[in-house]
C-alpha cells in the first residue's frame, strides 16, 4: 500500500471518529474537520502524487502544527480521535511532509 492510499485511508478513519465524538469543542471540530477536508481535496486534485511544489502540497508545517494542536485537544477526552489525528500526521510525515 502506498503512502497516499495510507493516508487516504487514514483520513477515513479519522472521519469516522469525528463523527462517533458529540461533546468535542464544535470550533476545534470545525476546524479540525475543515483542514481535514482541505488535505483530502489537495490529495484528490493532484491524483495522490506528491507534490515538489509547496503551492501544491498536501499538507504544510502550519497544517502539521494545527492537526497536532487538535490531538492535544481531544488526548484526554477522546484518546481515539487524538490517535487517529497523530495517524494523519504520520501518515503526511512519511510523505515528506
Amino acid at each position: 500500500m502506498s503512502h497516499t492510499d495510507q493516508l487516504r485511508q487514514t483520513l477515513t478513519h479519522l472521519h469516522h471518529e469525528l463523527e462517533s465524538v458529540s461533546t468535542a469543542d464544535p470550533e476545534v471540530r470545525g476546524m479540525l474537520t475543515q483542514t481535514l477536508r482541505e488535505i483530502a481535496d489537495r490529495l484528490s486534485a493532484r491524483g495522490g502524487e506528491v507534490a515538489t511544489q509547496p503551492t501544491t502540497a498536501i499538507a504544510d508545517v502550519e497544517t502539521v502544527d494545527l492537526l497536532r494542536a487538535s490531538a492535544r485537544q481531544f488526548e484526554a477526552d477522546h484518546p481515539q480521535v487524538a490517535t487517529a489525528i497523530e495517524s494523519v500526521v504520520d501518515a503526511l510525515s512519511r510523505m515528506g511532509i
